[in-house]
């Protein structure tokens, strides 16, 4: 089964069917992240494997056009022994892996004679940050709270990026990324990110701490947005409209976590530095 394609001068519209479906697996999936981020550990990167071999699954699919191409094994392969590896605290092996499952990715793609560099992007774009996921929960000082933080500003991104985009509209960004996105919904992204910071702030770390987090909700919640425009420019590079089914009423995974890549980097990168 191929990902659908997209007619791109149709926007996408949300029925209220839809709108109910995806409620409901948010009320399932959404249980299942929280206590895997509060128990930390193996569950949570158990989790997170899983996530990330689905993801390589959306996305050498959509960039091979084929099911279960060598090149999927390769990287599915690579990503578990990569997250065992950041698991058991071995980063270093945990990146060199990911790179050798990059690298064999295009050389798999070459000889089957179809663009190698795509197949392999996966490898930076969805098992390294997955790696730094891992590293913010079990390694960085209050990870736990830290990850919590992330997961919800970059959720009220999605939701503030959705309400303002489909109930003000506006002048759309950019045909090239995607015909539906609007100027409205970004904004709505970033305003909902700093609400969340701005919260967190006062109820968790401190009143003392509001302009700091409140700018960090807003700046992860802008690199939220870029997620999502990234993926959505990917996606009509392929002249696919929604990567798969998986999550009812959501559609990819990786549709569903485009925003959290870009988030996780930002804020990985962050606290690198910070700790330095």
């Amino acid at each position: 089964m191929s990902p659908a394609v997209d007619n791109l001068d149709t926007e996408k519209t949300v029925s209220s069917g839809t709108l109910l479906q995806r409620i409901l697996s948010a009320m399932v999936l959404i249980p299942i992240v929280l206590a895997a981020i509060h128990f930390g550990g193996r569950l949570f990167a158990g989790v997170i494997a899983f996530v990330c071999i689905i993801m390589l699954f959306e996305w050498t699919r959509m960039v091979e056009r084929r099911e279960f191409s060598a090149s999927f094994y390769l990287l599915a392969m690579g990503a578990a022994l990569a997250l065992f590896a950041a698991s058991a605290g071995a980063y270093a092996y945990s990146i060199a892996i990911c790179a050798g499952a990059g690298v064999g990715a295009w050389v798999l793609s070459r000889r089957a004679g179809r663009l190698g560099f795509w197949p392999a992007f996966s490898a930076p774009y969805l098992i390294a940050p997955s790696i730094a996921l891992l590293w913010l929960r079990l390694e960085v000082e209050n990870g736990r709270s830290l990850t919590f933080l992330l997961f919800i500003i970059v959720w009220a991104a999605d939701t503030g990026a959705f309400f303002f985009g489909k109930s003000i509209g506006g002048p759309k960004i950019s045909y090239a990324l995607s015909p539906s996105k609007t100027w409205s919904g970004i904004a709505g992204g970033v305003i909902g990110g700093g609400i969340v910071g701005i919260a967190a702030a006062y109820y968790v770390f401190g009143p003392e701490y509001i302009a700091v987090i409140a700018a960090a909700g807003a700046l992860l919640g802008a690199a939220s947005v870029a997620g999502d425009l990234a993926e959505s420019a990917f996606k009509r590079n392929f002249g696919v409209k929604d990567i798969s089914g998986f999550i009812p009423g959501h559609v990819g995974v990786l549709d569903r976590l485009d925003g959290m890549i870009f988030a996780t980097i930002a804020m990985t990168c962050v606290m690198f530095v910070y700790m330095m």
